[in-house]
Parts: C-alpha cells; sequence; structure tokens
C-alpha cells in the first residue's frame, strides 16, 4: 500500500495553499470590478450616444 511519488509532490502545504488562494483573489479583484462597472457605463454611452435632441 505504498503511494506512488508523484502523488507527494503535488500535495501543497496549508501555508502555500493560502498563499496561493490570496494570490489568485489580489488577481481576480481587477476583473470582477471591470465586470460589474461595465454594463451601468455601456447603458450610459449608449443613452448619450442615441439620444434625440
Amino acid at each position: 500500500m505504498h503511494k506512488p511519488p508523484f502523488q507527494t509532490r503535488t500535495r501543497l502545504p496549508v501555508r502555500e495553499r493560502l498563499r496561493l488562494t490570496q494570490l489568485a483573489r489580489k488577481k481576480m479583484r481587477p476583473l470582477w470590478s471591470a465586470l460589474l462597472c461595465a454594463p451601468p457605463l455601456l447603458y450610459l454611452l449608449s443613452e448619450v450616444l442615441f439620444a434625440r435632441p
């Protein structure tokens, strides 16, 4: 019942896993804010562009 060596290599310590998750969150934050801001800005832009005088 011994494990193959490649499985032990893929196992990361908890501290490393936490660090990677925090790093991923930092990279995702600008993306989420852009996605949240885009629809209202596009709506306002379309209102301005297609406004009838």
